[in-house]
Order: C-alpha cells, then structure tokens, then sequence
C-alpha cells in the first residue's frame, strides 16, 4: 500500500471513530453493538499507525497487497456485524410475538370481566310517573 494512503487511513479512521461516538451518544446506535465498530476503528488505527504490523500480517495471510488484506478483512467483519444483527433481530422478532400473544390473552380476559360486570349490573328503570314531558 502506497506509504501516502496510511495517513489518510488515519484520518478517516478517526472520522469513524467520532461518527460511532456521536451515534453512541445520541442514542442512535446502542452501546452493545457500537464495542464492535470500536474495536474495528482501533485495529484499523493500529494498522494505519505502525505500517509495520500491516505489511507482517500480510505476509502471515499471504496476501499480495496490503489494501487486498485490509479490504478482505473489513468485508469479513462487516459479514459478522450483518450475522449478529440478524440473530438480534430474530430474537426480539420472537420476544415481538410473544408480547402480541400475552396482549392478545390480557385483551380478551379484560373483555371477559367488562361483560361480567355489565351482566352484574342491572338496568335501572325510570319510575312510572317521573316522565316529564315539557311539551305538553
């Protein structure tokens, strides 16, 4: 990788870094799935920081070119974040319809009592003689 592309990869690093901090703090991006965007943003800092450590990893994963190796890797990471999203989702899919079924068993239970309660109580009657009619 060109030795002028690590710097930029620094800043732009750090842009991320600061973008996952303002989701974190706005509340758009939960700190549970942020550790993982953090974690990245402090590898790729690492890598753009010691170009040393880019170029021995390369040679360990026996990749032509650092950018490949850099590119390769972030499609993995970015396959993991998309695998445990979708595990949360199917989760809460689930906690979704059980929370649909529980409302569901309260609302006709309540419908239950209001109909007892209405067949308990019995309609009174107006007297005989208190009908006041005004016109004549």
């Amino acid at each position: 990788m060109n030795e002028l592309l690590y710097p930029l990869l620094a800043v732009g690093d750090l842009v991320f870094l600061f973008l996952i901090f303002l989701f974190v703090k706005s509340g758009k991006l939960s700190v549970r799935y942020s550790l993982a965007w953090f974690a990245l943003g402090g590898g790729l800092l690492v890598l753009a920081a010691f170009p040393v450590v880019a170029k021995m990893l390369r040679a360990l994963l026996r990749f032509e070119v650092v950018a490949n190796m850099v590119f390769t890797l972030l499609f993995c990471f970015v396959l993991l974040v998309l695998l445990i999203l979708s595990a949360a989702a199917s989760v809460q899919t689930e906690q979704i319809k059980r929370l649909a079924q529980h409302n569901a068993t309260l609302e006709h239970r309540v419908r239950q009592l209001e109909a007892l309660l209405a067949s308990r109580e019995q309609p009174t009657a107006p007297p005989a003689g208190d009908d006041l009619d005004t016109n004549g």
